[in-house]
């Protein structure tokens, strides 16, 4: 089931409000939608941009609306070989796993 519509403003907000006004042209929170999966980058700019004008991504978090039927969302962090569920309670809302991002209290999403 794709991520309900209702949480696209609230998704792009949340992104905006990571990063002040003054330092967007050299750091940006972006999200991206695949199905019923929400994945938050970090974006840089090149260090060099005459040899790549490729921005880096970085993988901060993913949500997952994947027990539809439940109403629930879940959180995983980035591993090497792809995505691990972080030990917290699903949502049946995706603020307070945002909430939990943003916190990071373990170090796991922003380093």
């Amino acid at each position: 089931m794709p991520v309900p519509k209702e949480y696209l403003a609230l998704l792009s907000r949340w992104c905006a409000d990571r990063v002040p006004a003054h330092v967007r042209s050299r750091l940006q929170v972006a999200y991206k939608i695949h199905g019923e999966q929400v994945t938050i980058t970090e974006r840089r700019p090149p260090a060099y941009p005459e040899l790549n004008s490729a921005w880096s991504i970085a993988r901060i978090a993913q949500l997952r609306h994947n027990e539809p039927e439940k109403g629930l969302w879940r959180l995983y962090r980035p591993t090497d070989g792809g995505w691990t569920r972080y030990d917290h309670a699903p949502s049946t809302m995706p603020e307070p796993l945002l909430a939990e991002v943003a916190r990071d209290p373990h170090s796991v999403f922003w380093g």
